[in-house]
């Protein structure tokens, strides 16, 4: 072979390597596009999901129902047993969110903050301001007795831990409990009220801080209003989901066919069957 023949089988063995890669990259570049394409697809598409209402009372609540409905769902479906349980443990829920989500509507209404009522300081005198500050010194320097009233005194590391930690303690005492807002329904079943009550405590703080940051009167009552439903409409769709022991559907044509069926094969089985030999009589 010349040298001829051996570039120009060169220059064609790169050739189709060049092509090759070229091809090669244009798959890459259809891959890396579809992919993109799919990414964007999903953002748009979940973009769209996400409906905003016109009221902040329903956009927190949706945000809430997010929450809340999984847990209380998992708790409904072990009851099994009866659907009294069921019933109880509906009722428990729903009266126990009113009787919880009530006294902070009513605080709103009154101007205060939650879980604070509100107290105006009465418009007196400056002397008698004074007066009055001096008299709660006095109170507080007769319930401190010893050392620890004396404005010098240094409390130690270990004291003002100590004093911290009952602060502390006082403050989770202040705190409402779920207990307190739940709602024991006389004469309903006792095994739906104890689930309820254990649900209730998952979804009480969650249910209290969303109501809680609504100062707006509408918002509260939409975010009430649409709560209530809702609780109502989903423990109906979990009843549904329950009763998967569905009757087939028929209709009166099919039934009368039957019917027939059924006659002409008893007769049929009658007919077919012997008669029975009776046994004669031993003579006397």
């Amino acid at each position: 072979m010349t040298e001829i023949q051996l570039l120009r089988e060169h220059i064609r063995n790169v050739l189709k390597e060049a092509k090759k890669q070229q091809k090669l990259q244009r798959v890459k570049d259809k891959i890396e596009e579809y992919k993109l394409r799919k990414t964007i697809r999903s953002i748009i598409k979940e973009a769209e999901d996400v409906v905003v209402h016109e009221s902040t009372g329903i956009n927190v609540l949706a945000d809430l129902l997010e929450t809340i409905i999984p847990i209380l769902k998992s708790f409904y479906k072990k009851l099994g047993t009866d659907i009294q349980q069921r019933k109880s443990f509906r009722a428990h829920i729903i009266k126990s969110m009113q009787n919880m989500l009530t006294p902070i509507s009513i605080m709103f209404k009154a101007g205060g903050h939650v879980g604070e009522p509100k107290t105006e300081r009465p418009e007196v005198p400056d002397k008698e301001l004074v007066e009055a500050d001096k008299e709660v010194d006095e109170e507080v320097k007769v319930k401190l007795k010893g050392p620890e009233a004396d404005p010098s005194f240094i409390p130690l590391k270990a004291d003002r831990k100590e004093k911290e930690e009952a602060d502390k303690e006082a403050e989770k005492e202040a705190e409402p409990k779920p207990e307190d807002a739940f709602v024991d329904i006389k004469g309903e079943d006792e095994t739906g009220r104890n689930i309820a009550l254990q649900a209730f405590k998952r979804v009480e703080k969650q249910t209290r801080e969303a109501f809680s940051i609504l100062a707006n009167e509408e918002d509260r009552n939409l975010f009430y209003s649409y709560l209530i439903t809702n609780l109502k409409l989903y423990f109906d769709k979990f009843e549904d989901e329950l009763q998967t022991m569905v009757p087939e559907p028929t209709t009166d044509e099919y039934e009368a066919e039957k019917q027939k069926k059924d006659a002409s094969l008893e007769a049929s089985s009658e007919s077919d069957e012997e008669p029975l030999e009776t046994a004669e009589e031993p003579p006397v």
